[in-house]
């Protein structure tokens, strides 16, 4: 996958004897961040948690900074704290390290998502077939994953499940960082080089859209949605609709034009994983 490796970190990391013992400027999809700590562990523990393809950034503008503070014990507690801020202002404390690092990853992911200057973020699930990809909007607990999880096990190719990142009307990979399956992805072969060096899937044209929020023991019935309500519901899930509407639009749109929107509610999803991809060429 195209993710940032913590190993490659020290060449970032500088050194502030007067406050913070480990900070680093990184980047991905156009955007930047800075992060300082007080603990070179902690430093790590946020690296860890950085979105795909991030990378280490020279510039020294970013869109946001943030901090990790250790605080010693009060009176009434027995063990020391974290404390994460953005830009200065407290985001979460915890005696949690791991909290403290989960607030970070769903904050910067939001950043790059909300900010990205030429790509359009949809809260979606994603997978290729042939040579286009399939797009399940959807926010959380609408059961997107479970289905990018069936395709993938019906031989789809793992994109995403969690956004789609539209550049024009091609859509290109976001890979969680950890993907909670217990069995493994069918087509993580496609993501292999002569089966050693690790690599992600190319962006490809949207296919198809699909609408197919889960409701329990329903039968998948699939119509096809006008262009109107495939742009309403694409605009819903975008995360820069408030802030970006008119790039969003002229995103959606692009794509409007190249491929087919669906609509059903589902029940299992191993049986419209199986309907879809017998159906596609």
């Amino acid at each position: 996958m195209d993710c940032w490796s913590p190993g490659a970190a020290p060449a970032q990391t500088t050194l502030d004897e007067a406050l913070w013992v480990a900070r680093g400027r990184y980047a991905a999809f156009g955007v930047s961040w800075e992060i300082q700590t007080d603990d070179v562990s902690a430093y790590h523990l946020l690296l860890d948690r950085l979105p795909p393809g991030s990378t280490a950034a020279s510039s020294k503008v970013t869109a946001r900074s943030y901090s990790f503070r250790t605080l010693p014990p009060s009176v009434s507690e027995t063990e020391a704290s974290y404390l994460l801020e953005a830009d200065g202002r407290p985001l979460v404390r915890s005696s949690d390290p791991d909290e403290i690092a989960e607030a970070f990853e769903e904050d910067v992911k939001w950043l790059v998502a909300g900010r990205s200057p030429r790509r359009v973020f949809l809260r979606a699930g994603v997978v290729g077939w042939r040579d286009r990809v399939i797009v399940i909007p959807g926010g959380p607990r609408s059961g997107k994953s479970t289905l990018v999880r069936a395709l993938v096990g019906c031989g789809a190719t793992y994109f995403s499940d969690e956004y789609a990142v539209l550049e024009g009307h091609t859509v290109g990979p976001y890979p969680s960082r950890v993907v909670n399956w217990s069995a493994p992805r069918v087509s993580l072969g496609a993501w292999v080089d002569d089966g050693t060096a690790p690599r992600s899937p190319k962006p490809l044209p949207v296919g198809v859209v699909l609408f197919a929020p889960f409701q329990a023991g329903a039968v998948f019935k699939p119509k096809m949605v006008s262009r109107g309500k495939f742009l309403l519901g694409m605009f819903k899930h975008a995360v820069a609709a408030q802030s970006r509407p008119e790039q969003v639009l002229r995103a959606l749109e692009a794509v409007s034009r190249k491929c087919n929107a669906l609509e059903s509610v589902r029940g299992d999803a191993q049986a419209v994983a199986t309907y879809l991809l017998e159906r596609l060429v």
